[in-house]
């Protein structure tokens, strides 16, 4: 009996072993197991080869399930076959029933309290732990998975191959095990890290904004060309010299016919250079540096590739049609990132303003996805700025002073330029008063 006992409890620590193993490695932090291999930990280097490679993280994998699934097997047998007697005999001495309902009474009572021991203290328990400690688990298990893995080999390569002979014939692609998240899990991931104390308020708040941007398109962080500011071509030295001595740029736009006709940009380091060097007579098209040109619905990830391809601080922003949309720079790119901070010489309105009343001021181009924090809830919209939010919900262009209600706050238009809501002021509305 007592020998009985402890077989049991020692296979159910083989099984708690195995799960610890398999929940820990897949939940290992891949970024904490490569530094502490550039660390010069050498048992994280040889588990870095395996969470990084998919087929070693198959056969890491397998290995446990095997474990999992023998000690399970050969416990439930061993100990059905050293304990059933003994509880039918007890069951016949004690309750006096027949032996043959004593035998299937041992059988369902034996099976209960050994599925409610292993479902404890073999799986919710050890998983429980190796969530908790994942890294340091998985580390302290590579050898003995290792060794493992040598041992099942034969029974790995005909259940793997076996496995994925089966989805070949029901024509479901055979998966590997890999450390992938998608956006949302990251975000998640995120969140629970800056709940859990490990990044602060503005750590988080970064990174929530990278993932934000590498969604974005040119078009959606671009300066819109009825805020650009350019002279054509043919203007004189002296017409882009006043402009910059006005303007807080260090660039100008150069465009030819029209504004759909852009020629490229142009430093204000060289006009003042050719003013001063009496090279005016020449004309700006000696200074104007060409621009890579992109359409609108470029994704994040390409642009910055264009633009360092090109080694240039900007691109034009093309409709389909050949037109001129606007001009996305790298302060843009930055801009996004750093919301609270204007880095964007092209830019000069200030994004937004908490006033003294505990109103805030919006510029009309700031995001809705980070004007939600200021707004609360509004009716779904296809706008994706405070300007496009109102002229949209109002179904026309107001005037300044207007208010939009909202169902959290009203919206008084504080601007209005060429047709488009600048800026903005919000009051949130008392609770129980319209």
């Amino acid at each position: 009996m007592i020998f009985s006992l402890v077989l049991a409890a020692l296979l159910i620590t083989v099984n708690a072993f195995y799960v610890a193993a398999e929940f820990a490695t897949v939940a290992a932090r891949v970024a904490q197991i490569r530094k502490l291999a550039h660390d010069g930990n050498k048992l994280a280097k040889a588990l870095l080869k395996v969470i990084e490679h998919p087929r070693e993280l198959d056969q890491y994998i397998a290995t446990c399930q095997i474990g999992i699934t023998f000690a399970s097997l050969v416990n439930g047998a061993c100990t059905q076959a050293t304990l059933g007697p003994s509880v039918a005999a007890f069951l016949v001495e004690h309750f006096h029933v027949d032996e043959a309902i004593a035998i299937s009474a041992s059988v369902f009572l034996i099976l209960t309290v050994l599925t409610l021991t292993q479902i404890l203290f073999g799986e919710l328990l050890p998983k429980a732990v190796a969530l908790q400690f994942s890294s340091r688990i998985a580390l302290f298990m590579y050898w003995p998975l290792t060794i493992s893995a040598r041992v099942f080999k034969p029974f790995i390569w005909i259940l793997n191959g076996s496995g994925t002979a089966l989805l070949s014939l029901l024509g479901v692609p055979a998966s590997s095990h890999k450390h992938i998240h998608s956006l949302d899990e990251i975000e998640l991931l995120l969140a629970e890290s800056k709940d859990g104390g490990l990044l602060e308020h503005g750590e988080h708040e970064r990174l929530h904004h990278a993932i934000e941007l590498s969604q974005e398109t040119a078009k959606q962080i671009m300066t819109p060309r009825t805020k650009l500011t350019a002279l054509n071509i043919d203007a004189s030295i002296d017409d882009y010299y006043n402009l910059a001595m006005d303007n807080p740029f260090t660039r100008v736009l150069v465009y030819g016919d029209t504004i759909d006709d852009v020629r490229g940009i142009v430093n204000v380091k060289d006009i003042v250079f050719a003013r001063v060097n009496g090279k005016a007579e020449d004309g700006i098209a000696p200074l104007v540096k060409p621009l890579p040109i992109v359409p609108g619905n470029l994704s994040m990830e390409r642009l910055m590739k264009e633009l360092k391809n090109s080694r240039s601080h900007a691109a034009l922003v093309m409709d389909e049609h050949g037109g001129t949309l606007g001009l996305v720079t790298v302060g843009d790119i930055l801009g996004e990132l750093m919301e609270e901070t204007e880095i964007d010489e092209f830019k000069r309105e200030i994004k937004f303003e908490i006033l003294e009343d505990e109103r805030v001021c919006l510029s009309g181009a700031y995001k809705i996805k980070r004007a939600l924090k200021f707004l609360g809830d509004i009716p779904e919209t296809d706008a994706d700025t405070i300007n496009g939010l109102v002229i949209e919900t109002l179904g026309r262009v107001p005037e300044r002073g207007e208010i939009l209600e909202l169902q959290d706050v009203s919206l008084e238009v504080e601007e209005v330029e060429h047709n488009a809501v600048t800026s903005v002021i919000v009051t949130k509305k008392i609770k129980g008063n319209e």
